[in-house]
């Protein structure tokens, strides 16, 4: 179900801060004003400058010459060389990434590396993943992997509940290589990169065998099966980075899967870790644009974030474009009866379904907090099917918020939630022993 609905007139500048007169002569206050991503846009939100506690965003401490530590890493990686020559069929596989022409421009350092096995070269992207124009990268195959469509073989080394599903290119490849972002994720722990094997690359039935009808599983069991996944695909490297919340590159990383992923997680843990030493009455949070605001599911990742800077019974902004809508039959089925949290955990610890887990989540959030949401959803399907409470702008929500939590009320802001890693945790999430 796809919802749409044009976005807020407004005019993109910086962040800044601006004066607003009010009735009586000689008294202004100022009004410090934060653009957040929304779709492949910004829309603005104003906070009193009196009742602002923080901007929450990372920032690199010193700038990194991604490029050229790239080419370090993989020139200096002997198994990586070694492979790489003797590779017939090598195979790209590129996922999300904040910095799309740092992606591109990562992978151009591969096929330098590639030279001699580029016309046999194959680049996958995954549904995520940025756009690659075909004259980005001339005399090179280019593919989107499709659940519904792209062939697929099974994974049959892998002795799990389910035999995965993945793009037949890749599992014919005699060397792979992924590409993408590593991203903290509240559910899972981390997403990007380390998806990219799969689900990234997997067919629409085992996606589904793997997020449904799983008896004593949870979300800890997940991010367990997708890593088991991937290192059963042998000659599998990763080049990967973390990125700020100004998408500046902070860390790159190569090597195996593994390896390369265990630098990054260090990395993204010390990069994107910061302290919520007080908490608001209201938060204003950016769902962080596309892809990860495209649905109200993949939004919802991240209200976490926004729940553990937050007070109990406080205001939580979302701003999510949800151009795609809810994002799931699923989910929608979940949400749509109205049940209360803990019927729904019920059935979570009878059969887990990831993305009833997610509805169980918000449930439980709105038992507590007041959730307004910014998006192209309509009105009544925001309030009368998810329980939220629909607003045009940020600025308008904000106001009602303070007009029903009092004006003295203090107020953060996070306008990137997909790169913010809080060091007081959100308690709101069911544990792995809740559902399991």
């Amino acid at each position: 179900m796809d919802f749409a609905r044009p976005l807020v007139n407004e005019t993109l500048t910086s962040t800044r801060a601006i004066r607003s007169e009010t009735h009586y002569r000689r008294c202004f206050r100022l009004l410090v004003e934060v653009w957040l991503p929304y779709g492949s846009s910004e829309i603005p939100v104003r906070v009193p400058e009196e009742r602002l506690i923080d901007i929450f965003r990372t920032q690199t401490p010193k700038p990194l010459d991604t490029l050229n530590e790239a080419r370090k890493l993989i020139g200096a990686n002997e198994s990586f060389q070694i492979i790489a020559k003797q590779a017939k069929q090598p195979c790209i596989a590129l996922g999300q990434c904040g910095n799309g022409p740092l992606a591109i421009d990562l992978i151009k350092i591969l096929l330098e590396n590639l030279g001699a096995q580029r016309p046999a070269l194959k680049i996958l992207r995954t549904q995520s993943a940025v756009e690659l124009k075909p004259e980005a990268l001339s005399e090179t195959s280019v593919s989107d992997h499709n659940p519904m469509l792209s062939p697929t073989l099974p994974l049959e080394n892998f002795r799990g509940k389910f035999s995965p599903q993945l793009n037949s290119d890749f599992l014919n490849a005699d060397l792979r290589i992924v590409v993408g972002e590593l991203k903290p994720n509240h559910f899972l722990l981390y997403t990007g990169i380390c998806d990219i094997v799969f689900p990234g690359l997997a067919s629409e039935s085992s996606l589904r065998s793997h997020l449904a009808n799983r008896p004593g599983f949870s979300a800890a069991h997940l991010r367990k099966e997708r890593d088991e996944i991937t290192d059963k695909v042998n000659n599998t490297y990763a080049l990967g980075v973390v990125l700020d919340s100004g998408k500046e590159a902070a860390h790159v990383a190569f090597g195996n899967v593994r390896e390369a992923l265990s630098t990054l997680q260090v990395a993204l843990n010390a990069t994107l870790t910061r302290d919520i030493p007080k908490l608001a009455d209201i938060v204003v949070l950016s769902a962080g644009g596309t892809p990860d605001d495209e649905s109200l599911l993949q939004a919802i990742e991240t209200f976490p974030i926004g729940i553990g800077a937050l007070k109990r019974n406080g205001a939580l902004i979302i701003a999510a474009e949800c151009g795609k809508g809810h994002g799931d039959t699923e989910f929608y089925d979940w949400t749509v009866e109205r049940k209360q949290a803990h019927h729904l955990e019920a059935r979570l610890r009878h059969n887990f379904n990831y993305n009833g887990f997610k509805a169980a989540y918000l449930s439980r959030a709105l038992d507590s907090h007041r959730i307004y949401l910014v998006s192209t959803i309509p009105d009544y399907y925001v309030e009368n099917v998810f329980g939220m409470r629909a607003s045009r702008t940020v600025n308008a929500a904000l106001q009602t918020a303070q007009r029903a939590l009092g004006a003295e009320s203090k107020i953060s802001v996070i306008p990137d939630a997909t790169r913010l890693i809080p060091k007081q945790q959100p308690p709101l999430a069911p544990t792995s022993s809740d559902v399991s």
